[in-house]
């Protein structure tokens, strides 16, 4: 029998671990849930963005905000989305320096494809949760993304916004 260490298990109880271990294991089930599609979690979780909340077409800066990643990072993810054939640049009109991200066709319906797909991921997360609990819970993590933004948790770019 392996004896655990106090210091281990009280570093399991840390929120920060538990972020950690929710994170990591959603992303790994996404890529998994997605793979067949040729495409990650994360990109699948930004096709989405495109296909379902997006009024009009954002520009990379938005979409760095939104899921508070450094500029290497949404270039890299936006590349390999148009290397697809999933996403487009378009010129701004009011802007010419300044591209706007569109979905292709091919990357609507890749959207709409992984969307039942992680809608069912969320589902396995909810498991067990009353409507109240799920509440509560969201009310709670919206207070840790609050905490984590006033700590320095986004991209130096984003700070100020």
């Amino acid at each position: 029998m392996e004896v655990i260490k106090t210091q281990d298990r009280e570093d399991e109880q840390k929120l920060g671990a538990k972020v950690k271990f929710i994170s990591n294991s959603f992303r790994r089930i996404a890529d998994e849930s997605t793979h067949e599609l040729g495409i990650t979690g994360v990109q699948s979780f930004l096709l989405g963005y495109l296909y379902n909340f997006c009024p009009s077409p954002p520009c990379q800066h938005d979409i760095e905000v939104r899921f508070n990643i450094k500029h290497p990072t949404a270039t890299g993810l936006l590349t390999r989305l148009e290397e697809k054939g999933y996403v487009r640049f378009t010129p701004d009109k009011f802007d010419r320096r300044m591209k706007r991200i569109e979905l292709t066709e091919e990357g609507e319906s890749a959207a709409r494809r992984t969307k039942s797909r992680l809608d069912e991921l969320d589902e396995r997360l909810e498991r067990g949760f009353t409507p109240e609990e799920l509440r509560t819970l969201h009310s709670l993590l919206d207070r840790v993304v609050e905490n984590a933004k006033s700590s320095g948790g986004r991209c130096r770019h984003q700070e100020g916004e």
